[in-house]
């Protein structure tokens, strides 16, 4: 296969994140680092190299909130292309309501617990979320979502 033949498909990066939710609450994360400095969403990152998606999504969280996953569930896909750069994202989403451990503060930034219902209209949060929350609630699972930014 020649070079010029890759040139139409893109690099796929792929993401976790969780939906970690207890008691009408969502942990949040207003994020310290790129991308989307500043903007509040759920913790996640990305999959290393070898690892597989789950295992990716409890180190993530493990790492980012100091919380073990119990039991997670796949939630949904979300692709992403955005307008500029060769990179698309490919992010799995989990929901995890059964966890253990300590809250912890993190490098990535800084964590919120906040009310589900509320949570869409918090100043600065992220588009993604806003878009992916409803499915989580009404339990219409798994999305299959596509969104450019």
């Amino acid at each position: 296969m020649s070079a010029k033949s890759w040139s139409d498909y893109a690099y796929t990066a792929l993401i976790v994140f969780c939906f970690l939710m207890r008691d009408g609450k969502i942990l949040l994360i207003r994020r310290a680092n790129e991308p989307y400095k500043g903007e509040i969403t759920i913790p996640g990152g990305r999959k290393k190299r070898g690892e597989g998606l789950r295992e990716a999504c409890a180190r993530e969280m493990l790492e980012e909130t100091g919380y073990i996953l119990k039991d997670m569930r796949f939630a949904g896909i979300l692709h992403s292309c955005p307008a500029k750069g060769e990179i698309e994202y490919v992010s799995h989403y989990f929901i995890c309501r059964d966890f253990e451990g300590e809250l912890r503060p993190s490098e990535e930034g800084e964590l919120m617990w906040a009310d589900v219902e509320t949570s869409p209209a918090l100043p600065g949060i992220h588009p993604f979320y806003v878009r992916l929350l409803p499915h989580i609630v009404s339990g219409d699972l798994p999305f299959d979502v596509s969104m450019s930014l």
